[in-house]
């Protein structure tokens, strides 16, 4: 969630239709030369624009500065606007920020919630991240470290602790106390009640408002809460609260203990952190915004896919050799070869298809596991069918744009693009259900791994298929 206190709706004109981070990138660097060159007109003219814009937008724009830049824009704006700027800046920023700050990092991290500071303290070593906490106020650095027990990928990793408790015998007029008296709260929409910090039930603001006077709070409360762990996957926690349509969702201990809420803004986040390392696991481009890493990590997190496509086409060639040395069949095969980029074409987009489907039922809880089996079925039906379709286009096709045309070439092309869509479909769906049911992430079965794959399959599929249909003719 935000920093406490922050004036996140704050915005000049120019974010009525949306901010560009290009078009404030530009005016901060026409100032920034002679500001960095110790002009105090320049310091302050620059000041004042940072100051009519929102600390998001300036988070937004770091990538676009230079070191200098970013250091000189961080340093003019107050403390509590530097809290916001390092919440939502990128890794990369992050650290070099709190590189920065130096001692000043305690009074920047005071100003955050816990959740988000826990998250910011990533970004430096660990010894570092102690000495920051030990200057902070002993409960907040008591929550911060908690908080960086867990996963950040968990529940309790997305979780802040500032929560609004009320006991069971709460009356409405106490409850608005407890509400006027916690400014700072991360939300007011769901009230929880607990005793001895036990989860007892849950209302909302609506509900004290029309509530009667001297009821307390235990005779009106939804008691079935819906709750869960701290060790729960991120994914399952979306899940949970997009099902629900919760805003808020409460995270207990095994003694059902109150540890905190995960509210809406962190669910959306870790959503588009989901997507992001799922989009690029299937690119095989690694699983972190590759604009956050320097281009020789880039390299590193992308060469294991290339590889593997690397070897795995040279296989698929030997493949190709082996079986037309085998058949004895290398004339045949010249004559056909123009037809294998569209088998294998055909062959990597059904398979595709299919793993993009399996891919995004996983994400979004539509397939669960008593579900999986019927799925995969379906899926290699429409692959089937779809490859009977295409199959008999591609057949005709080979009539005509073959100089010799043949009717076995009709019948090698369709029942090869048949059966490779077919299979390529099974190893869609089949795959990345299997890494699944063994804890892998879904998204690295898909991409690369799945194109390599079905493109050995179908060229084995292909020739295999012709070889038959020419022996049989002859």
């Amino acid at each position: 969630m935000g920093p406490r206190g922050a004036s996140l709706w704050r915005g000049s004109l120019d974010t009525l239709g949306g901010m560009d981070p290009g078009r404030l990138g530009a005016q901060i660097r026409a100032l920034s030369g002679t500001a960095i060159g110790g002009d105090p007109s320049a310091r302050h003219e620059l000041s004042e624009l940072l100051g009519r814009h929102n600390p998001i937008d300036l988070a937004r724009t770091l990538p676009d500065l230079e070191q200098e830049e970013i250091t000189l824009c961080f340093d003019l704006v107050e403390t509590e606007t530097q809290g916001v700027v390092l919440t939502e800046a990128a890794p990369k920023e992050q650290a070099l920020l709190m590189l920065h700050v130096g001692d000043h990092g305690s009074e920047v991290i005071a100003t955050m919630d816990p959740d988000d500071a826990a998250d910011v303290l990533e970004s430096v070593e660990p010894s570092d991240a102690e000495a920051l906490l030990r200057d902070l106020d002993t409960e907040d650095a008591r929550e911060i470290r908690e908080l960086r027990e867990y996963g950040p990928d968990t529940a309790g990793g997305l979780m802040t602790p500032e929560v609004l408790t009320i006991p069971s015998g709460a009356r409405p007029v106490d409850i608005f106390e407890v509400v006027r008296g916690s400014p700072d709260a991360e939300t007011i929409n769901a009230l929880f009640v607990c005793d001895a910090d036990v989860l007892r039930g849950v209302v909302s603001i609506r509900d004290v408002i029309v509530a009667q006077p001297d009821e307390p709070v235990s005779q009106w409360m939804t008691s079935e809460v819906i709750r869960v762990a701290p060790e729960v996957d991120q994914e399952e926690v979306i899940r949970m609260m997009e099902t629900y349509h919760l805003g808020v969702l409460p995270v207990v201990d095994r003694t059902g203990r109150l540890l905190g809420v995960v509210t809406a803004d962190d669910a959306l986040t870790a959503l588009e952190d989901e997507a992001d390392e799922d989009v690029l696991a299937m690119a095989g481009a690694g699983q972190s915004l590759p604009t956050e890493r320097g281009v020789l990590e880039r390299v590193r997190a992308r060469m294991p896919y290339l590889l593997f496509t690397l070897f795995g086409c040279v296989g698929a060639g030997w493949i190709i050799r082996s079986l037309a040395e085998g058949f004895g069949a290398g004339g045949m095969i010249e004559k056909t070869a123009q037809l294998l980029p569209l088998v294998a074409g055909l062959a990597g987009n059904v398979g595709m298809q299919s793993a993009a489907v399996m891919l995004r039922g996983f994400a979004t809880g539509e397939i669960p596991r008593s579900r999986v089996r019927r799925v995969i079925a379906e899926e290699i039906l429409v692959a089937f069918a779809n490859g009977v379709i295409c199959g008999l286009i591609s057949g005709l096709m080979a009539l005509v744009i073959m100089t010799d045309p043949e009717p076995e070439r009709f019948w090698a092309v369709a029942v090869s693009v048949a059966l490779a869509a077919s299979a390529a479909g099974t190893i869609g769906a089949v795959l990345p259900s299997a890494c699944q049911r063994v804890n892998i992430d879904p998204a690295l079965a898909a991409g690369p791994v799945i194109t390599t794959l079905n493109d050995i399959l179908g060229f084995t599929i292909y020739i295999c298929i012709v070889f038959g249909v020419f022996e049989l003719a002859t």
